[in-house]
């Protein structure tokens, strides 16, 4: 009997959707958790915890970087084994996909630990503000190596045909995050280190719902003998390097943005700021749980030749990244105050006053930032690094960096507040000039 939602016979729609959704509904479950820490952080500790927590970023993301270029490109290679009926080759793609994202979780994080005072200066922290960051960063990267490994597994799952399964455990995550966050903040008094703690023991969670998987009949991917060579590794990360890049560029541009800011607007900039970096986090899993759709729907039909059934996946994507992004708009034009207040103490008037003044420039960024993920993902998803690396490099690295120190001379600090909606802008014309260009080469074939 054929399975409706299999991505090669099903209605493309009902296939997409049946991955997108579960795949949103998970990374807006971990979008909000963490938005959820910086209402309890902003609204029960004060501004500079919320400032402490911006500044933490860079370093994790780092972390990220790795393990989601293993995680993105690995299931891109297993999910095209699959598609060409490889079960044994899939498997061990994962396999050894996920003993690396364990090896790099602890290579990074055992030794950030060791070396957080340091590390905590490098990340701009000012007298203020570095007892903050050496207290929340420390007992973030003990937790880091779990969370990152249950992370990883989440991208192999959902190629293995189980999205809803993926999803329930990042919702369980943060259910339990924000149970924690009001246990730890509210009724212990823990302060930031209780939003770590509970970030930490609720992201461990995952790992815990998932790695049953690979031992369940229902599995074709799972932990088998190491053998052969480990090139798909090396195809993994290759082919996930927009996704490294997407995400080592986030911490490089907000630790540029951070430097710049704290010498500008000093602490209440930086809290400003936090507020910005969560809706805009937001918006990115939203974008993220879109575009992952296409990483197991157009990875199994270019393996079985099903060139047909990708452009309608890119179109739909695309379609779904342009709707989500224009309600973002909305709402940041209707009630930006509101939105402000559920991060800051009513009290902080000049916090919430430059908050506003950034969501008034920086709305425009959501017109074009899922289109631009979805565009990274479907190159990802039809191995061409080369495009979806260019895309994302200039999307999340080269064009803020240049318009972040440009626009400043013109427009003074509304030149800081311009320089990622015009980068967007900009990358989703590039977007389009590659995409004319590739000819997505499916596209002009038989379908």
């Amino acid at each position: 009997m054929t399975d409706k939602f299999d991505p090669i016979t099903g209605n493309p729609s009902a296939v997409f959707f049946r991955y997108a959704i579960p795949s949103v509904l998970g990374l807006l479950s971990i979008s909000s958790a963490q938005m959820i820490d910086a209402m309890f952080v902003g609204n029960y500790v004060g501004k500079e915890a919320l400032a402490a927590i911006n500044l933490t970023i860079p370093a994790i993301t780092l972390v990220y970087a790795i393990v989601f270029m293993l995680a993105v490109g690995g299931s891109v290679v297993a999910g095209k084994f699959l598609g060409e009926n490889k079960p044994l080759a899939a498997s061990d793609s994962f396999t050894k996909i996920m003993l690396t994202v364990l090896f790099f979780s602890l290579l990074l994080c055992i030794p950030g630990m060791i070396f957080i005072e340091q590390v905590a200066k490098a990340l701009g922290a000012t007298a203020d503000l570095q007892a903050n960051v050496h207290t929340y960063l420390y007992l973030q990267l003990l937790f880091t190596p779990m969370i990152m490994v249950g992370a990883a597994l989440s991208y192999f799952v959902v190629a293995d045909g189980r999205p809803i399964l993926s999803s329930t455990a990042f919702m369980t995550s943060a259910a339990l995050n924000v149970i924690l966050d009001w246990l730890f903040i509210v009724v212990m008094d823990k302060g930031l280190a209780g939003a770590a703690l509970a970030t930490g023991l609720s992201g461990c969670v995952i790992i815990l719902i998932l790695l049953p998987h690979p031992f369940s009949k229902k599995a074709k991917l799972k932990f088998v003998k190491l053998q052969g060579s480990w090139l798909p590794v090396l195809k993994a990360a290759i082919n996930g390097i927009s996704e490294f890049t997407n995400e080592i560029s986030v911490g490089i541009v907000t630790l540029l943005f951070n430097w710049i800011i704290i010498t500008e607007l000093g602490t209440e900039g930086i809290a400003a700021f936090t507020v910005i970096i969560y809706l805009l986090f937001l918006g990115v899993m939203i974008s993220y749980g879109i575009s992952e759709a296409l990483q197991p729907t157009i990875s199994k039909n270019l393996g079985a030749k099903n060139y047909g059934n990708i452009r309608k996946y890119l179109t739909i994507a695309i379609s779904s990244s342009i709707i989500v992004g224009a309600a973002f708009c909305l709402v940041l034009l209707l009630i930006p105050e509101p939105i402000i207040q559920l991060f800051l103490k009513a009290e902080e008037t000049h916090t919430i006053a430059i908050a506003k003044i950034f969501i008034s420039y920086f709305w425009p960024t959501f017109l074009f930032l899922g289109a631009n993920i979805a565009f990274t993902s479907y190159f990802t998803a039809i191995h061409q690094p080369i495009p979806s690396a260019i895309l994302a490099l200039a999307r999340s690295l080269i064009l803020p960096v240049i318009f972040l120190f440009t626009l400043p001379l013109w427009f003074g600090n509304k030149g800081i507040y311009l320089a990622i909606p015009l980068a967007e802008c900009m990358s989703c014309l590039l977007a389009i000039a590659l995409v004319y260009r590739h000819k997505l080469q499916t596209w002009s074939k038989k379908r």
